[in-house]
Formats: structure tokens, sequence, C-alpha cells
């Protein structure tokens, strides 16, 4: 069978699957476009070939992760993949790019066949930020997942800590109240040591309740809180007062500095007597015997008050330091742990952040440590958040 190779080569070249597009070296015009480069360049079949410019094709901003046409691009014979060129509307498009240079009729010649890519990169871009957001979800749902396990295990601590806890000042009580019930003392001076034992074992009990109980309420967001401008010196001067007595027992020097005249600063009073006893408590309670424990408030800052206190104690390790202020963490084992729930801490530093303050530390072992907390000198909270407390407000039986 004879074949018109003319007819032939012109039905091969339009129906092929790939753009086709020859450009003449000198004058960089277009002599030859097959249908689908038309429509992958949106050009109107009746479009004169002499205004379809190799120029045209290169875009009018690159973008990331594509090569624009260039004319310098033609230099390259082969396959260049991710091209990206211009369309007749001057909307971009990326193509893979076929590229071989021709002699025709004596001159020199440009072979461009090209496939559209567009729509697969795009896919594929879309594809890989799916991947990329399930990637990221599920390393989320992993530390969630470690988290959740964290905290389970922190429950199991808490509530072990809290019957140990719970279970010394009960077992106490329950003792010494059967000796006092059977009269198993011999004088008054001894009844009167065995009351004294039950009331201490009390007020410790009561501390444990209150603890939970304050957690419970701030966890709940049903704490409530007061916060005015008051003077500090009304709330530190009692707290202080009432640790001297302590400090004096366990034999440790308790140092006050204050600036005279009032210090005023937007606090709930109630609240930060809290913060302030758990702090100084804490810093008797583990400085050994003969040891100091400095109270001082620094007013150089305008813009909040600093209460530091600073003890002569243990200190705390550096890697130990971030769980003070975590809620169920306990340093150290059970058995050994100082007397109390662990969350005066993280009681303190949720109260701190309520007012618009903080609550920091810094410790060294062997030399002791500091807590800082800094109460807001000006106004940081929403309006609607200062207001006086009530004249009668019974914190105890408020409902958790």
């Amino acid at each position: 069978m004879n074949y018109d190779n003319t007819n032939l080569y012109q039905v091969i070249t339009e129906e092929a699957i790939m753009g086709i597009l020859v450009f003449e070296e000198s004058s960089s015009q277009c002599v030859y476009t097959n249908r689908l480069a038309q429509e992958i360049l949106e050009l109107s079949p009746d479009t004169p070939m002499e205004t379809i410019k190799l120029e045209s094709l290169s875009p009018s901003s690159d973008r990331a992760g594509f090569r624009s046409f260039t004319r310098e691009l033609l230099s390259l014979e082969g396959l260049v993949r991710d091209v990206l060129i211009q369309k007749a509307d001057s909307s971009p498009a990326v193509i893979d790019l076929g590229l071989r240079k021709l002699v025709l009729s004596g001159k020199t010649h440009y072979l461009l066949m090209f496939q559209d890519v567009t729509i697969q990169k795009k896919l594929q871009r879309e594809i890989t930020l799916k991947q990329q957001e399930i990637h990221n979800a599920y390393q989320e749902l992993l530390v969630q997942n470690k988290q959740l396990k964290e905290l389970d295990l922190a429950k199991d601590r808490f509530i072990a800590l809290t019957t140990h806890e719970l279970r010394t000042p009960l077992s106490a009580i329950f003792a010494t109240s059967e000796v006092l019930k059977n009269k198993f003392y011999d004088t008054e001076e001894q009844r009167d040591e065995f009351i004294e034992t039950v009331y201490e074992q009390a007020t410790l009990l009561l501390e444990l309740v209150n603890d939970i109980l304050d957690f419970a309420k701030i966890q709940a967001g049903k704490m409530d809180f007061f916060v005015s401008l008051t003077d500090l010196r009304s709330v530190l001067d009692l707290q202080v007062s009432n640790f001297e007595q302590m400090a004096a027992k366990k034999k440790i020097k308790l140092i006050y500095h204050c600036p005279d005249g009032e210090v005023f600063c937007y606090f709930d009073n109630i609240r930060l007597g809290e913060v302030i006893a758990n702090v100084v408590n804490n810093a008797i309670k583990f400085t050994p015997e003969g040891g100091t424990v400095t109270v001082s408030v620094d007013v150089s800052d305008p813009a909040r008050v600093r209460l530091t206190v600073a003890d002569t104690g243990h200190g705390i390790a550096a890697e130990n330091i971030p769980k003070v202020f975590n809620e169920f963490e306990t340093v150290g084992n059970i058995k050994t742990h100082q007397k109390g729930t662990g969350l005066g801490m993280p009681i303190s530093k949720r109260i701190m952040e309520h007012m618009g303050g903080s609550i920091t530390l810094e410790s060294q072992l062997k030399k002791g440590t500091q807590f800082f907390i800094d109460i807001p000198a000006k106004k940081v909270l929403p309006e609607t958040e200062y207001k006086e407390r009530p004249a009668q407000v019974d914190d105890l039986l408020s409902t958790v």
C-alpha cells in the first residue's frame, strides 16, 4: 500500500499526544504548531504563526520548584521536566519538555515537544501536603498518647501519694484518740501531749484536704478571684509573723525586708496569702537547722512588685526544677516524701497566673533555693477581672 508521506506526517503530528511547536532560530517565529499545542497554550486556531514568538512562552515570574522557559533552555537537547511556560492568556502552565535542534531548508529550527503536567503537579502537591498533614497529625497523636500515658501514671502516683499522706495523720489521730478514750495515760501532762498531737495531726489533715479541694476548684475553673489594688504589707506582714514560731522551733533565722510605707499592687489578698504561705512553709521545711530563710520585697520595677523567698536549704537538682510546678509530680520516693500532697506549688502557679502574675524559682544543690513571686503593679487583666471581695465569702464551704 502506498501512502502520501506528506499527508501521513501531517496526520501523525496533528493527532500526536504531545504538543508540538517548531520555531525558526534567527527570527524566533513559530513555523508550525499542532492541535494539542494550540489547546495547551490556549491559542486560537486562526492565530497567525508570525505572532507566536519564543519569548512569548517565557513566564512573567518564577515559581519555586520549577524551571522557567527561557531562550537559554534551548541549548539543552533532550528531556527537561517541570518547565514553567506562559499561555496565551498569560497564565502559567507546567510542562515536561523535549527539545531538538533541526536544520530545515538550510535554516536552524527548534523542535519543542511537550506534555501539560500542571494538573498532575497540583495533585502531587496536594497529596504531599495531605501526607504531611497526616504525618503531623500522627506525630501529634503519638505525643498526646505519651502524655495520656504519663498522665495516667501521674494519676496513679498521685492517688498513692494522697492515700499515703491522708492515712498518716488519720492513723495518728485514731491511735491518740484511742489512748485518750481509754485513759491510757498517767499524768495530765501526758494527756495534754496527746491532745496536742491530735490537734497537730488534724491541722495537717485539713491542710491536705484543702490542697486537694483547691486543686479541684482550679482544674474545674470554679475558684473565685477578687483582684484589686491592695497594700502588699497587709498580707505579707501577717504571713511572715505566722511562720516565726515554726522557724524558731527549727532554729532557723527568718529575715524579713520590706520597704517602708505602703506597697500597692494588684492581687487577691486571700489567694496571695495562700501562695506566700506555701512558699515560706516549703522554705522552712526544706532548710536544715541553723539555716536562714529571707523574705524580701523589691519595688524597683514600676510594672511589678517582686517578692523573693530565699533559703539556705539543700536546693533542687536541675533535672527536678521543671517538676516543681507540675501537677502530680513528686520528687523522690513516696516513702521518703515530705508531708503534703505536692500540690502546693502547682496551685500557687495557677493562682499567680490567674492574678496576672507569675512564680518562678532558681536553685543550686547544697546552696539553697530562691522563689520569685511577681505581682502586677499595673492592670494587666481584662477590666472585668478586677473586683472587690464581698464582705462574707466562705471559701471552705464554696462548691467544688
